[in-house]
């Protein structure tokens, strides 16, 4: 058995005021290949959200040439764990994405000339999550991760119309460039299917418990549609 690289994306995750409560916050981050070093592409992020709860969160992904690849839109104003997202592939027309409907969580992909779009509506326990909502779920659990547990959840892939059980956990304590930080990983909820599969690696910064380092499984496909394993290292806030 085999795990959709798609299943383990993500994540990534200030400062101009429109307006007393609202901030808008541009963020520009390069992706590395993680073996090879070289530049990959750039992920530029719009994040707009209102008195500290996320709201719209907006992405563009420029190739090594600048040229807009992928586009992706992450609402959270209804759940911060479980947003709505959509992912546009320019480049060949391919769309993933997600939403909280009444009967359940609805996820579509597909559109491509070589992979027709599909939908299914998931019924998924909880905790559920979806694309960068993980990020939400690790500053709720913060405090239980670095006090060493390990905790479990279900991530929605688009991709695949079905759902998988992860686990997180806390490696370290360490220094990162200067800073109190802890190594947090993710992988499968599966001991066999962990042997199969490298861990996501999260670096967050202790203080102000936001996102300094990611490395692993990336959500934008090369021309062979794989996806890209990346390593991007997060402005400090």
């Amino acid at each position: 058995m085999t795990i959709p690289s798609s299943i383990l994306v993500w994540l990534y995750s200030l400062i101009s005021l429109s307006s007393p409560s609202t901030s808008i916050v541009t963020l520009t981050t390069n992706a590395f290949d993680i073996t090879k070093g070289i530049l990959l592409y750039t992920e530029i992020r719009m994040q707009m959200d209102r008195n500290g709860i996320p709201g719209e969160w907006n992405f563009e992904y420029r190739d090594q040439n600048g040229i807009l690849i992928v586009t992706r839109n992450v609402n959270f104003t209804a759940d911060a764990l479980r947003p709505s997202f959509e992912l546009k592939d320019l480049r060949n027309g391919y769309l993933e994405g997600a939403e909280v409907v009444p009967n359940g969580i609805r996820v579509y992909s597909g559109g491509s000339a070589d992979d027709p779009f599909r939908e299914k509506t998931l019924q998924v326990p909880e905790p559920a999550i979806v694309d960068a909502g993980f990020n939400y779920y690790i500053a709720q659990h913060f405090n239980r991760l670095i006090q060493g547990e390990k905790l479990t959840f279900n991530f929605v892939a688009p991709s695949q119309l079905d759902y998988f059980g992860f686990r997180m956990y806390m490696d370290k304590q360490m220094q990162y460039k200067g800073r109190s930080a802890v190594l947090i990983k993710m992988d499968i909820d599966n001991f066999f299917l962990r042997l199969f599969v490298d861990p996501i690696k999260l670096i967050y910064d202790t203080q102000t418990r936001s996102l300094v380092m990611y490395e692993g499984i990336s959500n934008i496909y090369n021309e062979e549609g794989k996806s890209y394993k990346v390593r991007m290292e997060f402005a400090a806030p």
